[in-house]
């Protein structure tokens, strides 16, 4: 039995340290490679690379291969490629990757299309996400990428957070979020007529897919109040991320606009703890609720999450401030939570966060995805993580 376990430690350990090689021959070899196939590849391009190799999308080929019936269809894989490289670079249209790729031999052949007549249509790319939306391609292969980079790892501080997402479609009627509520009941196979479903007394004996399928997911109008203490509105979703130490994103959800953070903490850290262990949960205000609390403590974690005091309540440090109320060494490592709100704005600012332009919330969450996944490579290879 001792051999055994040896063997299967040596064995994880081969693993990882090949995984770790692979990273570090990455640049002086698959990139000699793809620039004697492409030309010089500029920082763009070589993160262009890096991203496609590390989230191992074979898949893709192999999920939407051709059947052998019909007329052969346009690469997924191929489209795939593309819409990654649109976040990349951060074209705000389908359009505008597909005019870049037509001029750019080196673009076309790193997607995988050798000649100009075989680029698809943007009618083509659009249902190809529509498949990738319904399908939760993305979604899947955040999650193992995280699990991949992770293995053998423990994240120290995991921070949740949301941020506002504009979308050019219009708020659901009362009536449509009304419906939906009773849709996801039934299929949850929850009492539909219940106060609150998504209470968190309620969440935190649910399992992970109840707890997703019963947040509402329809478009509609938020309000928050932003750092300069002004309350701002805004027609569209609200997406939740954990982000580990190094600004890496490990899982996200999306959900209507309106609702409160809270409501998406524990599934999303049901979600979080699925792809990587770790220590510290970090939360700002919003957060503030003994079933998170509770929920963190009980799968062995240390809730770090600023003080709300309610109504009537006196201010934690008693001049009007909000200061969490824990220990100094804990107060330093509250700081880390500052990492979700870099993520945020290198998401809005760089890979697509302000260019939503499809409708309807599986679109949404892909588009918003696709930026994570890239900002997840880049993070990771930044951390040496691979």
């Amino acid at each position: 039995m001792c051999y055994t376990m040896h063997m299967n430690e040596a064995k994880g350990d081969c693993r990882r340290e090949h995984f770790a090689n692979h990273w570090l021959t990455i640049q002086p070899s698959l990139f000699n490679f793809v620039e004697d196939e492409v030309g010089e590849l500029d920082e763009e391009q070589k993160l262009f690379v890096r991203v496609a190799e590390s989230l191992e999308l074979e898949q893709i080929a192999t999920r939407y291969g051709w059947c052998g019936n019909g007329r052969k269809p346009s690469s997924r894989l191929a489209i795939f490629k593309l819409l990654l490289m649109k976040h990349v670079w951060n074209w705000p249209e389908t359009k505008d990757a597909l005019g870049e790729v037509r001029r750019s031999p080196a673009l076309r052949r790193l997607c995988g299309w050798e000649a100009q007549s075989d680029i698809p249509s943007e009618s083509t790319v659009s249902r190809a996400f529509a498949d990738f939306a319904l399908d939760k391609t993305a979604d899947d292969l955040l999650a193992r990428f995280s699990g991949k980079i992770f293995e053998g790892r423990i994240v120290l501080h995991r921070s949740i957070d949301s941020t506002e997402i504009d979308a050019r479609e219009r708020s659901a009627t009362k009536d449509e979020k009304a419906e939906a509520a009773r849709d996801a009941a039934v299929k949850a196979q929850t009492d539909a007529n219940a106060e609150d479903i998504n209470a968190l007394a309620a969440q935190k004996d649910r399992d992970l897919d109840t707890n997703l399928s019963l947040l509402p997911a329809l478009c509609d109008w938020g309000c928050k109040r932003n750092s300069k203490g002004r309350t701002q509105f805004w027609r569209g979703y609200k997406l939740h991320v954990a982000v580990a130490d190094g600004d890496i994103p490990i899982a996200a959800c999306l959900t209507s606009a309106s609702v409160h953070d809270s409501k998406a903490a524990i599934p999303l850290m049901q979600k979080a703890d699925a792809a990587a262990r770790s220590l510290y949960d970090l939360g700002d205000a919003a957060y503030d609720a003994r079933e998170i609390r509770d929920f963190s403590e009980a799968n062995g974690h240390v809730p770090i999450i600023d003080s709300n005091p309610r109504r009537g309540e006196a201010k934690p440090d008693g001049r009007g401030e909000r200061f969490v109320r824990i220990i100094p060494a804990e107060k330093i490592r509250f700081r880390n939570r500052s990492g979700a709100e870099r993520l945020f704005g290198h998401l809005h600012d760089a890979h697509g966060g302000r260019t939503v332009g499809v409708r309807g919330h599986a679109k949404v969450f892909l588009h918003l995805l696709l930026g994570l996944l890239v900002i997840a490579v880049e993070q990771a290879s930044a951390a040496m993580l691979c």
